[in-house]
C-alpha cells in the first residue's frame, strides 16, 4: 500500500485530534465561565455585605458614647461569612496590594491584632481609613473589628473603638468594592488563558490543605507542639471558627463545585467526580452537627470525636482532590504564596 493511500485515514485522524483538541478547549473555557460568573457572585455578595457592615457602623456609633455591640457583631458576621466563602481563591485580584491579608489577617500566633488595635485605642491621634491605611495589615480586617466588637468581652463598644469600627469597616467594603471591579475587568484573561484551569483547582487544593492542617488540625493539637489550642483557630474570639470553615466548604460547593464538575465530565471522570461530590456533601452534614466553635470539643472527649471524623472528612477531601483527580487532570500541585518558606 502506498504512503498516499494513507493520507485520508491520517487527515481524518489529525482532523478528529483538532475537533478533540477544540471540544476540551470549549469546555474548559465554559468551566472558567462558570466559575468567572459564580466568583463574581461571591465578591459582589462580600461587599454588599462589607457595605452593609460600614452602613451600620456608621449609625449606631454616630452618637459617639457607648453602642451596644450585638447587632453590629451581627452585621460583622455575615461580612465575614461571605468572606470565607470566597477565601480559598488566591490568585488574580485578591493577589495584588496583600489584600487577602488586608480581609483578614491570620495565623496571628503574635497576638498582633490586640496589640495594634490596643495601640490606637490609647492614642489620641483622629482615626480616619487614610490614617489607618498605612498601618500594619494586623489592624486591618474582620479580625481587627472582631477583637474591638468581642476582645473585651463587653455588650458595648467605646466611643474610640466605634471611630475604629467604622474606620476599618470603610477599608474593608472599599476593598471589597474595588475587587468585584477588578474581577470584572481580569474576565478576559482568565478567560483566555487555558493555565487558569488549573490554578482555580489548584486554589482549591491548597484551600483544603491549609482547612486540614491550620484551620482545625492545629487547635486540635495535631500539629506543631501537638497541644490543644482554641486559640489557633481564626474567629475564636466571637466563637465562629466551626462556622467559618463551614461558610469556606460552602462556598467550594456553589462557587468551585459547578465549574470543576464542567471539568471532569469533559474529561470522563464521573465516577471520581461523584465520590467528590458526596465526599463534600458528608463533610458539610458533619460540620452542621458540630458546635459553632472549636472550644467546647476541645475540652469535651465526646465533642472531639466529632471534630476528629470532620478532620478526617476534610482529609479525604483534600486527598481526592490532590491525588486521584489531580493524577487524572495533569495537575502537579505547585508552590503557593501562602505557603510560606
Amino acid at each position: 500500500m502506498s504512503v498516499l493511500s494513507n493520507r485520508p485515514s491520517r487527515l481524518l485522524a489529525s482532523a478528529c485530534l483538532l475537533t478533540l483538541l477544540y471540544t476540551s478547549s470549549a469546555y474548559a473555557e465554559s468551566a472558567r465561565e462558570q466559575w468567572h460568573a459564580q466568583l463574581s457572585s461571591g465578591y459582589t455578595a462580600l461587599a454588599d455585605a462589607s457595605s452593609d457592615l460600614h452602613q451600620q457602623a456608621t449609625e449606631h456609633c454616630a452618637t459617639r458614647q457607648e453602642t451596644a455591640a450585638a447587632p453590629l457583631r451581627d452585621d460583622w458576621l455575615r461580612a465575614f461569612l461571605a468572606w470565607q466563602r470566597v477565601r480559598f481563591i488566591d490568585f488574580g485580584p485578591i493577589e495584588q496590594n496583600s489584600m487577602a491579608w488586608q480581609f483578614q489577617f491570620w495565623p496571628d500566633s503574635k497576638n498582633l491584632i490586640a496589640r495594634q488595635v490596643d495601640r490606637w485605642m490609647k492614642d489620641q491621634r483622629p482615626v480616619s481609613s487614610q490614617a489607618l491605611a498605612g498601618e500594619s495589615v494586623a489592624l486591618k480586617g474582620f479580625p481587627a473589628m472582631e477583637y474591638l466588637l468581642y476582645g473585651e468581652q463587653s455588650d458595648t463598644v467605646s466611643p474610640r473603638g466605634c471611630e475604629l469600627l467604622v474606620a476599618i469597616s470603610a477599608q474593608v467594603s472599599a476593598n471589597a468594592t474595588h475587587l468585584v471591579e477588578q474581577w470584572a475587568a481580569f474576565k478576559p484573561h482568565y478567560l483566555e488563558s487555558d493555565s487558569y484551569q488549573t490554578t482555580t483547582i489548584s486554589a482549591a487544593m491548597h484551600s483544603l490543605e491549609i482547612m486540614r492542617d491550620a484551620r482545625l488540625g492545629a487547635p486540635m493539637g495535631l500539629q506543631g507542639k501537638k497541644r490543644r489550642n482554641p486559640y489557633l483557630a481564626d474567629a475564636w474570639r466571637s466563637e465562629q471558627s466551626l462556622t467559618a470553615i463551614q461558610a469556606t466548604l460552602q462556598g467550594l460547593q456553589s462557587e468551585f463545585l459547578p465549574g470543576f464538575a464542567t471539568v471532569m465530565r469533559d474529561a470522563g471522570k464521573e465516577q471520581l467526580l461523584t465520590q467528590f461530590e458526596e465526599t463534600l456533601a458528608g463533610t458539610l452534614e458533619r460540620i452542621d452537627s458540630l458546635p459553632s466553635d472549636v472550644s467546647a470539643s476541645l475540652k469535651d472527649e465526646q465533642l472531639y470525636r466529632g471534630l476528629q471524623l470532620l478532620f478526617v472528612d476534610i482529609d479525604r477531601l483534600a486527598s481526592l482532590l490532590n491525588g486521584p483527580i489531580a493524577s487524572e487532570l495533569g495537575i502537579v500541585k505547585g508552590f503557593n504564596s501562602s505557603d510560606g518558606d
